[in-house]
């Protein structure tokens, strides 16, 4: 499918200002001090790291992020129908491939919900309010998602005897806010006058065109609560790939301390403070993982980022066939 010609010419997003450049300097330099002290505390053993032999785990690591992916690129894809959105599913993978390979290439730049919400205008330019909010509901079911398996964790651990009860109340206390506050807000959206209310300080050229996205959203329980449950799918497989991880330099995680610590870890990870959140993770997970008596988490949350830099590199020919279609179309 062509774009639309009107868009031809724009097959990337504008991606770099003045301001920009010194945000981006900035995440480096974060980024930059977090990694050296990780190394300079022995937090970060890149020698173990280095060690690793190769084994059938790295594929497996790829392969569970990869069913994450997919996954999520099938969830998004039932939002893109509920507004009314026809793209083909492997047409919304690609687009999710592409996203996630610009993020981790240019880091700090871009983010991949703002690739992809950049090409989904492209896709619907008639619907772009309505295909941006399928990113961003995207984004929030992930984030929920990742906490309710922690609160699954946290009951599961809430009856042992286990020394890392102090750990498991105030991480799993985190886990309890960010659920309730983000269940707060999904459903107030959905309460007629708190949300007439939040419209009211929407700018009026923007609030008709919203509100008619938040209507095409009502009705629709069965597949939100679907996506919902794809959500919880892909934390598993996020979890699974540290466990993977684990396994690979002989300091198993367990199941337990994944489902309570990784969610943190994936929020830290999101954070805007880092170009991708590198060293920003790697302290979150050194830090928690610490707390249930699991000193290699850096090194951990640096083999999963790893492989999921291994599982970019192909969005990056998308990418390039992507830029070269409406080249081909125009001739």
């Amino acid at each position: 499918m062509a774009f639309p010609p009107e868009n031809r010419a724009k097959t990337t997003p504008a991606v770099l200002s003045g301001s920009s450049k010194t945000r981006t300097t900035l995440k480096i330099l974060v980024a930059a001090g977090l990694l050296a002290w990780l190394v300079g505390t022995g937090r970060l053993d890149l020698h173990a790291l280095l060690a690793t032999p190769l084994s059938t785990l790295h594929l497996l690591g790829i392969l569970v992020l990869f069913i994450g992916m997919v996954l999520q690129a099938w969830r998004w894809w039932w939002l893109l129908a509920v507004q009314g959105i026809d793209l083909s599913f492997p047409r919304t993978l690609g687009l999710v491939w592409i996203g996630r390979f610009l993020a981790v290439m240019l880091p700090g730049v871009v983010g991949g919900d703002l690739v992809r919400g950049y090409y989904v205008t492209l896709e619907a330019p008639a619907a772009k309010t309505a295909g941006v909010s399928t990113v961003v509901l995207d984004r929030m079911m992930g984030f929920v998602a990742s906490f309710v398996l922690g609160l699954f964790a946290l009951a599961w651990m809430s009856g042992s005897h286990e020394p890392w009860k102090g750990p498991v109340l105030h991480v799993g206390a985190v886990s309890v806010l960010c659920v309730f506050g983000a269940s707060l807000a999904f459903l107030a959206l959905w309460i007629d006058p708190v949300r007439n209310r939040i419209l009211g300080f929407v700018p009026g050229r923007y609030r008709g065109p919203l509100k008619t996205v938040l209507e095409g959203y009502r009705g629709r329980g069965r597949t939100l609560w679907a996506c919902l449950a794809l959500s919880l799918a892909i934390g598993f497989m996020g979890m699974g790939a540290f466990v993977v991880a684990g396994h690979l330099i002989g300091s198993p995680v367990g199941w337990k301390r994944a489902f309570l610590v990784c969610p943190l870890v994936f929020v830290a990870t999101a954070l805007p403070l880092s170009p991708s959140g590198i060293g920003v993770g790697e302290t979150a997970a050194s830090v928690l993982f610490a707390q249930f008596g699991v000193e290699t988490g850096a090194t951990l949350m640096l083999i999963v980022r790893l492989w999921f830099l291994v599982l970019q590199l192909p969005g990056g020919l998308l990418y390039v066939l992507r830029r070269g279609r409406p080249q081909q179309a125009a001739e």
